[in-house]
């Protein structure tokens, strides 16, 4: 009887050892065959192949914003360049007042035949024209480049021949080349050029050609004009400029 329980015992305690036992280690063994599936299968070499692909395309998109930074930088300062150039050009027209009108031929018996209320509608036309100029002027010195643009064409259509309308002409000009505008700048300080042939902005719009023309790279228009202002203006300030960038379309022409 003794002898039966030891063998039930011993029974039941192998029963309950070696099962658990033989269990767990089967368990461990299909993980780690998971596992080897999992690191076998082709889903997880597609993935990382797609993370060295966007690691690439990452690196890639970093270098384009460096570069995009850099122009930007560039840029922002030719712009900067730009508005000092205006300004210092406006502040030394303030400084050197009122340009002189352009002449207008006149006979003689004009002036005699001049009633005293044609002369009283004659100043307050000038009144008039010096007053929208100011208000075109204004804007432009505030940097409003589009209504100085809008205010100073209103003007020229109304005062085309006024004592005003080369230089608001010249403005027009600087106007579209300080907003990097170069094909309008051009086509405004060539109605200058025609149309006020005798301006004191002339040789400066005739530099502006020039720098519009460079900027747009139209080398050979660039070259055409700053020779003839060279030939103009020999001994002036914008034939120094002038000849300088000639220097440097022949380093860009070869």
């Amino acid at each position: 009887m003794r002898q039966l329980k030891f063998c039930l015992l011993a029974a039941a305690l192998a029963a309950g050892v070696s099962a658990p036992l033989f269990a767990e280690e089967s368990s461990v063994e299909q993980r780690l065959q998971r596992m080897e599936r999992l690191l076998n299968s082709q889903s997880l070499l597609d993935m990382s192949q797609r993370i060295d692909a966007l690691q690439a395309e990452v690196q890639q998109l970093r270098g384009q914003i460096e570069e995009q930074q850099h122009t930007i930088k560039g840029l922002k300062s030719r712009q900067r360049e730009l508005y000092l150039d205006i300004d210092r050009r406006i502040t030394r027209f303030e400084r050197e007042g009122e340009a002189p009108a352009q002449p207008v031929a006149t006979k003689p018996q004009d002036a005699e035949a001049s009633s005293p209320a044609q002369t009283a509608n004659d100043e307050q036309r000038m009144q008039q024209e010096r007053v929208a100029y100011q208000k075109a002027f204004d804007m432009l010195r505030e940097l409003r480049y589009a209504q100085a643009t809008a205010a100073f064409r209103s003007f020229l259509k109304e005062y085309p021949d006024g004592k005003y309308a080369h230089i608001a002409q010249y403005w027009l000009g600087e106007a579209g080349y300080a907003q990097r505008k170069f094909k309008q700048a051009v086509s405004d300080y060539e109605v200058l050029l025609q149309n006020y042939p005798n301006s004191p902005k002339r040789a400066e719009a005739m530099l502006k050609i020039g720098y519009s023309y460079y900027e747009l790279k139209q080398m050979q228009q660039a070259t055409a004009i700053l020779k003839q202002l060279i030939q103009e203006y020999p001994d002036s300030t914008e034939a120094g400029q002038a000849r300088s960038l000639l220097k440097q379309i022949r380093k860009k022409t070869g």
